[in-house]
């Protein structure tokens, strides 16, 4: 998913709270980031924004 389908989701949305949901259990969100990659054959993975589950 890109960045601006996931923003306009999020403002289409009326709720205001948002979780990650894993195995019927929510998790506040925390933002990470990927650096590109190459995997050593032929393909790159561009640099990218990761949502993980906050652990507390």
């Amino acid at each position: 998913m890109n960045k601006s389908e996931l923003i306009e989701l999020l403002y289409s949305s009326d709720e205001e709270e948002v979780y990650i949901e894993i195995n019927d259990t929510l998790y506040e969100i925390e933002i990470g980031h990927q650096e590109e990659t190459f995997d050593g054959f032929d393909t790159v993975y561009p640099a990218s924004l990761t949502l993980k589950p906050k652990q507390e």
